[in-house]
């Protein structure tokens, strides 16, 4: 596949990413799919202190003009008197801005639809048309709990925005169905741009937009044509419309945080290597692309996982798996809803296993889901810091594999975890047609089995995970005390046979850089087994949450030799 585009290096340097809002999309026509069906590959990232809850929401109906108020700044919204089921997965957190968790879900509805976004920084947009500050989180949920395939969804969003005009700087929505994928991105207020990705094509969306020439047939395309001229950006002498230049803001184009990735998951696609491009004037890249070969599972988790090259997460520019990476979905998208494959990757995918999940299951393994769905919609932005005390579920603990593997940069659990997926996969082979043949004529057999089939694929995921932690040899640790910023921070570990070197040692919260992790100042023999490191307060406790943390230490030996280490304390504000 021939195709020229340019990307300036310059850019990269110049432009070094702040907070790593880094979500990832690859949206895979049904032609260029090796299963024959639509695909959804995503990752979800967002900095800071997160949980990640997964979700079954059942259908119901409600009495007619019932709103509700999502963000407390934002418009009211009406909820429609008919919602269909939903398969969510919740990114929760804490903050005092509320937009931190306004834009990070996941969903698949009952009748096949499923939605994910990406953050595209930010527009020119500075005078954006907004009705009681408009429409942020309420937007996926509207669609999703309304549509009925992916051209109902776009035209529900399309609806919503141009009503209360969009309350953020720049979004990008994919809408896919079990027949064709439409992406929309948002600018601030009340304009945007659509395309529908090719059958034969595959679209990749970091966090800048990708759409360059905005299909015509399509709501909004006139209105975003004038309104460029209006404010000076576009007039017809510059030649085609091209979207991604007009409206993208001049300090947000071609940062290399979005770029290496964009070029990263093109040169898996196309197997080819485009280092080249890195070297000449910057250009937007191609919405959409024909693949080298037809898209299977296996190079969407290769794309999913992948580092820039001698990088680690969180050195800059960040790959497209990152530091804050909270979990990665890939949709297979079937003819029947309840068949669609949902796999799942808890935390960064390069440490974690891919685990199957059946859409139409109607109850989430009790490792995964903290609290009643219908509650934790209505508190989603009323989170409180002990909203996000460490849970013993599956999600912290494969946070701790991740954890310990990037301290130690490990990557020797990705044999455990390839055998893992290769098993998963076989026994999809020999189910899946089983389960296709019942729904046919008796499912609630057919229902039994995929229930089953997921509640043994997360019983064996966390076998491997209680055997990766002791491969990793991952040290816990007893706190003390508390932690705050003016206190040191005290830790007790069983003695190993080597002296451990203070000055090596660290501890801090998962999804911080190290450089601003607490140093240990002294390490003390008790006397009984166990010596005690004392931390000091560190750079991390300015933003931390207060609450019952898990953290991570390094835990340096003075040969060099590093251990990884856990503990969970209390942080104070």
């Amino acid at each position: 596949m021939a195709f020229i585009f340019f990307v300036s290096l310059a850019a990269f340097v110049l432009a070094m990413p702040r907070a790593s809002w880094a979500c990832m999309t690859i949206l895979v026509g049904r032609k260029a799919s090796a299963t024959g069906e639509v695909l959804v590959a995503h990752n979800e990232d967002a900095p800071g202190r997160f949980t990640m809850q997964t979700h079954l929401v059942q259908k119901r109906r409600r009495r007619s003009g019932k709103k509700i108020k999502f963000e407390p700044d934002l418009s009211e919204l009406e909820l429609g008197e008919t919602r269909t089921n939903l398969f969510w997965a919740e990114a929760k957190t804490y903050s005092k801005k509320f937009s931190d968790s306004a834009f990070c879900d996941f969903y698949a509805n009952g009748h096949g639809v499923v939605i994910c976004s990406n953050n595209c920084e930010e527009s020119k947009e500075d005078s954006p048309e907004l009705l009681n500050g408009g429409i942020g989180y309420g937007l996926r949920r509207l669609v999703a709990e309304r549509s009925h395939c992916a051209k109902e969804a776009l035209e529900i969003a399309c609806g919503l925005v141009e009503r209360y005009g969009y309350a953020s700087s720049g979004r990008s929505y994919a809408f896919a169905d079990k027949d064709e994928i439409f992406v929309m991105q948002i600018v601030h207020g009340k304009h945007y741009a659509i395309a529908r990705v090719p059958d034969d094509e595959v679209a990749v969306i970091p966090n800048h937009y990708t759409i360059r020439e905005p299909e015509k047939k399509f709501r909004g395309y006139d209105e975003l044509i004038s309104y460029a001229k209006a404010r000076g950006w576009y007039k017809d002498s510059d030649g085609a419309f091209d979207f991604a230049r007009v409206y993208q803001a001049e300090n947000s184009f071609g940062l290399a945080k979005n770029t290496y990735r964009h070029v990263k998951a093109f040169e898996i696609l196309l197997d080819m290597d485009l280092s080249g491009l890195l070297k000449t004037e910057w250009q937007p890249l191609p919405f959409s692309i024909k693949p080298a070969k037809l898209v299977d599972i296996e190079t969407l988790k290769k794309i999913l996982r992948a580092h820039n090259e001698g990088l680690h997460h969180f050195d800059k520019p960040i790959g497209i798996c990152n530091c804050d990476t909270l979990e990665s979905t890939i949709a297979q998208i079937r003819h029947n809803p309840d068949r669609i494959i949902l796999r799942k990757a808890l935390g960064r995918p390069c440490s974690s296993p891919y685990v199957a999940w059946y859409s139409g299951i109607n109850s989430v393994p009790e490792d995964y889901e903290v609290r009643d769905p219908e509650n934790s919609l209505l508190e989603h932005f009323k989170t409180k810091p002990e909203d996000m005390d460490y849970r013993n579920n599956a999600w912290y603990r494969a946070m701790e594999i991740c954890a310990a593997c990037d301290i130690l940069h490990d990557e020797s659990v990705e044999a455990e975890i390839q055998a893992f997926e290769e098993e998963v996969e076989e026994k999809l082979k020999v189910l899946d047609p089983q389960i296709q043949l019942r729904l046919r004529n008796e499912p609630r057999i057919a229902q039994a089995m995929m229930e089953a089939a997921v509640l043994q694929c997360s019983k064996d995921s966390e076998q491997l995970a209680a055997t990766l932690r002791a491969k990793l040899k991952i040290i816990t640790g007893e706190a003390l005390n508390s932690v705050s910023s003016e206190k040191i921070f005290r830790v007790r570990i069983p003695a190993g046979a080597s002296k451990l070197n203070a000055s090596g040692c660290l501890c801090g919260p998962s999804y911080v850089d190290k450089g601003d992790w607490s140093q240990c100042c002294e390490v003390s023999d008790t006397g009984d087994g166990y010596v005690t490191l004392n931390f000091k307060p560190g750079e991390w406790l300015k933003d931390a949450v207060p609450c019952f943390t898990d953290l991570y230490m390094v835990i340096e030996e003075e040969s060099g030799t590093r251990r990884a280490g856990t503990v969970r304390a209390k942080v104070n504000a």
